[in-house]
C-alpha cells in the first residue's frame, strides 16, 4: 500500500476522488501540545483500501474538502483511541467527525486487556512490528523526513482491516449494541470538549473527601480549566491536581501558604481568585453529607466482590464495567453512574442495587 505525502492544495485535489468515493477511511492525526492547552495539528492521515495519505496541515490552505469528508454520515471513520484526535480535528477544522469506529473501544469489549496500544493490536492481528517512538517527534518541524512520513502512514495503514476483525469478534459475542453505546457515550462532542464544570471528573479524588471538599475541587478545577483555555497553557502549569486537592481540603487560614508553595509560581491575581472561590464556597453553608461508613463499606465490598465475578464471566476488564470512582459514588448514594445504565446495568448494576 503506497504512501502519498500531500503538502499542496493541488495534490489534495488530485486525491479527492479516492477520499470522496471511499465508504470507509482510517483516520489519525499528529499534533503537538507540550506547552499549550490546545493541540497544534501538524498532519492528518487517511487510509483507503489501496492508499495511505499523509496530509500536511501546515502547508495546505483548503480545508473544505477535508471537512466534508470528516462530517459525511455515509463514511465510516476508523480511529484508535480517538478522543485526542477528535479534539484536535475539532480545534483545527471547526467541525466534529461522526460515524466513528474506535478500535481501542472495540477491543476493550472482547478482552480483559484494557486500552491496548495501536501497535500492540497490529502485532496481535497482523504479526507486524511497528516502530515505536513517534510520540517523541516534533511533528511541526519541516521538512518531514521519509522516516517520519512512514511513521505517520503506519498509524492508519492497518486501521480498516483491524476494524473488520474487531467488528467480527464483537459481533460473535453479541456485543455490537454495547459497542454502539460506548461510541455514543465516549465519543460525543460533550465528552471530547470538556465543560469546565465537568473538568473535576478527570481528577483522582481521595474517597475520604466530604461533600464540601468535593465542591471545592469542582470549583477550583473549573477555574483552572477556564484560565488554561484563556491563556493557552497546560492546565497543570497553573495548578497540579494534587495542589487542587490540598487547597480543597485546607483551612482558610492555610490557603495562602499552599499557594506560595505551588510547583509553578502563580500570580497574585490567581491567588486572589482561588481564595475568593474557596471563601465563597464556605459562605454557601452547604451541609456536609454525612456517610454511614458501615453501609458505605458494605456497598464497596459488595460491588468489588461481584465485579470480579462478572469480569471473569464476561472476560472483560473490571475497570471497563465499573471504576473506583463509580463504585465510590454509588456507595455514597448517587445515581448518575455509568453502571446504572445500558449494558453495564444489565450485567452488573441491577445486581448491586
Amino acid at each position: 500500500m503506497p504512501n502519498f505525502y500531500i503538502n499542496t492544495d493541488k495534490k489534495l485535489l488530485n486525491i479527492s476522488d479516492d477520499l470522496l468515493q471511499s465508504t470507509s477511511l482510517g483516520v489519525d492525526t499528529e499534533f503537538i501540545r507540550e506547552s499549550t492547552y490546545f493541540p497544534k495539528l501538524a498532519l492528518i492521515q487517511f487510509s483507503t483500501k489501496h492508499n495511505n495519505y499523509i496530509i500536511d496541515t501546515q502547508t495546505i490552505t483548503s480545508k473544505s474538502l477535508l471537512v466534508d469528508i470528516l462530517t459525511d454520515d455515509r463514511k465510516l471513520k476508523v480511529l484508535h483511541s480517538a478522543k485526542q484526535d477528535l479534539e484536535t480535528i475539532h480545534r483545527y477544522f471547526k467541525c466534529f467527525p461522526n460515524n466513528i469506529f474506535d478500535t481501542q473501544i472495540a477491543f476493550n469489549l472482547i478482552s480483559t486487556l484494557m486500552n491496548p496500544s495501536y501497535s500492540s493490536l497490529v502485532k496481535k492481528y497482523f504479526s507486524v512490528e511497528l516502530k515505536e517512538g513517534s510520540w517523541r517527534t516534533d511533528w511541526l518541524k519541516r521538512p518531514l523526513s521519509d522516516e517520519k512520513i512512514e511513521y505517520a502512514a503506519n498509524d492508519v495503514k492497518y486501521l480498516l482491516d483491524l476494524s473488520k476483525n474487531l467488528r467480527e469478534e464483537v459481533s460473535k459475542l453479541n456485543r455490537l449494541d454495547w459497542l454502539e453505546e460506548e461510541h455514543i457515550n465516549e465519543l460525543s462532542l460533550r465528552k471530547i470538549i470538556i465543560d469546565p464544570f465537568d473538568a473535576w471528573n478527570k481528577i483522582t479524588i481521595p474517597i475520604n473527601l466530604d461533600s464540601k471538599q468535593r465542591s471545592n475541587v469542582r470549583s477550583i478545577a473549573a477555574w483552572r480549566e477556564v484560565e488554561a483555555k484563556n491563556t493557552d497553557i497546560p492546565k497543570k502549569w497553573i495548578l497540579t491536581d494534587g495542589e487542587i486537592i490540598k487547597l480543597a481540603c485546607a483551612k482558610v487560614e492555610l490557603i495562602n501558604s499552599i499557594l506560595d508553595k505551588t510547583k509553578n509560581k502563580i500570580s497574585e491575581s490567581y491567588k486572589d481568585n482561588i481564595v475568593m472561590l474557596l471563601k465563597q464556597n464556605k459562605k454557601n453553608n452547604q451541609p456536609v453529607n454525612q456517610i454511614d461508613m458501615n453501609t458505605y463499606n458494605k456497598k464497596i465490598n459488595q460491588c468489588n466482590t461481584l465485579l470480579m465475578k462478572i469480569s471473569e464471566e464476561q472476560q472483560i476488564s473490571p475497570s471497563l464495567i465499573a471504576n473506583k470512582r463509580d463504585i465510590d459514588y454509588f456507595a455514597r448514594g448517587q445515581e448518575d453512574i455509568k453502571f446504572l445504565k445500558g449494558w453495564r446495568f444489565k450485567i452488573f448494576g441491577k445486581l448491586v442495587q
